[in-house]
């Protein structure tokens, strides 16, 4: 839940407000691959590529999701 981002979309319009796909992750059969770890990776790797806080996003917290 984002109240700043509710309330930007309640404001502005769904119109307003652009969804991109940033990478598509590829699943492998590789026992040593974990979709969590993946997405923790990538999720760290685009936070600090666009950081997305402030004035240049809705994210409010530096943290990534644990691993």
């Amino acid at each position: 839940m984002n109240t700043a981002l509710q309330k930007d979309w309640d404001e502005f319009g769904a119109d307003k407000f652009v969804f991109e796909i940033l990478q598509v992750v590829e699943v492998t059969d590789n026992p040593n691959f974990n979709l969590s770890d993946e997405l923790t990776l990538l999720e760290e790797i685009w936070l600090e590529e666009l950081q997305p806080f402030g004035e240049r996003g809705y994210n409010t917290d530096r943290h990534i999701r644990q691993a």
